[in-house]
């Protein structure tokens, strides 16, 4: 994780501020770094800066685990829209690809293009 990210994530107060060393260098602790593992792979989860936030509040609070099912829960719907969206994209994709000659001037029409220019959601 860049420096530059870690910063951001104490600006954001999803690290807190470390300890300094006389030369004012950063000194983190060893719990730090699993809170920063913890903020990775819930972004790369698709977990917002506020969801994890929230997370992290409820886990430093000792807070309920039915806000976090709740928090998991609103993202596992979001994650399944997500994928039925993905999905339509792929079989029209799949659907124009087969159907495109892949030669010719576009003036004649491409298939491609006309599904895009036609998908409405």
């Amino acid at each position: 994780v860049a420096s530059q990210a870690i910063r951001f994530y104490e600006k954001e107060r999803l690290m807190p501020p470390p300890r300094r060393t006389d030369a004012n260098y950063r000194r983190y602790p060893l719990e730090a770094v699993d809170r920063l593992q913890f903020i990775v792979h819930a972004k790369q989860w698709g977990f917002t800066l506020q969801e994890i936030r929230e997370l992290l509040m409820l886990q430093d609070a000792n807070g309920d685990r039915a806000q976090a099912k709740r928090i998991a829960g609103e993202k596992l719907h979001k994650v399944r829209e997500q994928i039925k969206h993905l999905t339509r994209i792929e079989a029209v994709l799949s659907k124009t690809l087969s159907e495109c000659a892949g030669e010719g001037p576009m003036q004649e029409g491409c298939p491609i293009v006309e599904a895009i220019a036609e998908q409405t959601e």
